[in-house]
């Protein structure tokens, strides 16, 4: 039994919408200010950013339609490279790129539901850690569930949450254009000095600007996780991948005008809670308060599409027994690979009673960023090896759009190094210690063929 292909262009750009918008967004703005002393320069590092999610999707656009199959970059390694990348971006995948942030994003959705409920209250059912990790625990069995009876269902579902998600996004550029003091606009050319009085313009700092803006970015390339249940893959992915990528684009540099032109640089520099101070200053106390509502409402579509997309890379995976066979079934009466889903999500849970799925998610960010790096160079490489090879989409002003994807990664992966070395190697070293279990899961596979 294969999934089918019953999901359309629509469903599809609302997936990447729903998994890059999240947290970041609304929390790293602030950050990037306050290295960069400068609110022109943090509004071209998201330009930037934009950048090179659109070139990253024109990529991918060629490399789905070639290989039109779930799995995302599993698939395009296990092709260009062979199995073991492949299976390391699994690896990855399995305990970091999907099962920490569905945790961590659960948790936060919760954190801002008790915010909401309970105002500025220091107590409360929902302030209370414990309360906090049930309610998240019963937000991602909703999904699960959710996910396993059918995909049209979920999908559906999912669409409903984006386009909500969509829709108070727009609501605060509106509102937040509509009311800000545009007479004081010289606060997006002002230069504010750093927090220790001075301006730091070095590479490395703005690599580390540039590096927070990308986790923002990061989710450009859901669809491709899907594409085996996209219709028309050939023509539909590329008009997934970029309308996706340019929509949130857009979203994304109108949200950071009004933020930046909310407030006085001094006031947002180095401040996580951006959105909330801004929504505060242009909309009131009260505003405020349902601005947390909101904030729920856009990770509840985040939590959802994690888990939607998430286990077709280990469904994949285990297709080609780089996992266990189970992982491929799908159930007899929906359709989904449940129990791919069902191990996702209890990995999830698992990471929210330990507490630790902020922790890994911030020491795995730099592994997430490898694989599609490897992906892209792998798509030069195949017009080399096979310049035959049939490809109904092909990258606009090639080889160009490939090098300025692979060059800003690389610049950022450096930044990553420099300023966050500990979590770097540690991140490094969890993709180097999946190569002993890939040869040792091949050595179990060979073994079971051997003995029948």
């Amino acid at each position: 039994m294969e999934l089918k292909r019953q999901l359309g262009v629509f469903t599809g750009i609302l997936i990447i919408v729903a998994d890059m918008i999240g947290t970041g967004i609304f929390m790293n703005t602030g950050a990037i200010l306050g290295i960069t002393g400068n609110a022109m320069i943090v509004l071209g590092l998201w330009v930037l950013g934009g950048i090179a999610a659109i070139a990253g999707s024109l990529c991918y656009a060629e490399l789905a339609t070639m290989w039109p199959d779930v799995g995302g970059e599993y698939t395009y390694l296990k092709k260009t490279f062979g199995f073991l990348p492949a299976f390391l971006t699994g690896w990855v995948s399995l305990f970091a790129g999907f099962s920490a942030p569905v945790a961590a994003t659960a948790l936060l959705l919760v954190q801002y539901l008790g915010k909401f409920v309970h105002g500025s209250a220091e107590t409360g059912m929902l302030l209370t850690p414990w309360n906090q990790k049930i309610a998240a625990i019963a937000i991602i069995l909703f999904f699960t569930a959710l996910h396993i009876v059918g995909v049209k269902r979920g999908s559906f579902f999912q669409n409903f949450l984006t386009v909500l998600k969509i829709a108070l996004v727009v609501s605060i550029i509106a509102f937040g254009l509509g009311m800000a003091e545009w007479d004081r606009a010289d606060r997006l050319i002002a230069e504010y000095p750093a927090k220790d009085g001075s301006m730091t313009f070095s590479l490395p700092m703005m690599g580390l600007g540039f590096l927070l803006v990308m986790f923002a970015f990061s989710g450009w390339n859901g669809a491709t996780y899907i594409a085996g249940e996209i219709k028309s893959p050939e023509r539909n992915l590329p008009r997934i991948l970029l309308g996706g990528t340019l929509i949130t684009l857009v979203l994304y540099l109108l949200l950071n005008v009004v933020f930046l032109i909310s407030s006085p640089g001094r006031e947002i520099m180095g401040k996580e809670a951006i959105g909330a101070i801004a929504t505060q200053n242009l909309f009131g106390e009260t505003a405020s308060a349902y601005f947390s509502l909101g904030i729920a409402v856009v990770l509840l579509s985040a939590v959802s599409v994690q888990t939607m997309i998430g286990p077709r890379v280990y469904y994949a995976m285990a297709k080609d027994n780089m996992m266990f066979k189970s992982l491929s079934r799908l159930h007899p009466r929906y359709e989904t690979p449940w129990i791919a889903i069902l191990i996702q999500s209890a990995l999830a849970i698992f990471f929210v009673i330990a507490g630790t799925a902020t922790t890994l998610g911030y020491y795995m960010g730099f592994a997430l960023n490898i694989f599609p790096v490897l992906a892209v160079i792998g798509l030069m490489y195949m017009r080399f090896k096979e310049p035959g090879l049939a490809r109904p989409f092909r990258v606009p002003l090639y080889p160009l759009t490939p090098i300025i994807y692979i060059l800003l990664i690389v610049t950022m992966m450096a930044a990553a190094l420099v300023n966050w070395t500990t979590t770097s190697l540690f991140a490094i070293g969890i993709v180097v210690a999946g190569i002993p279990v890939f040869y040792l899961w091949r050595w179990v596979v060979e073994r079971k063929k051997a003995n029948g």
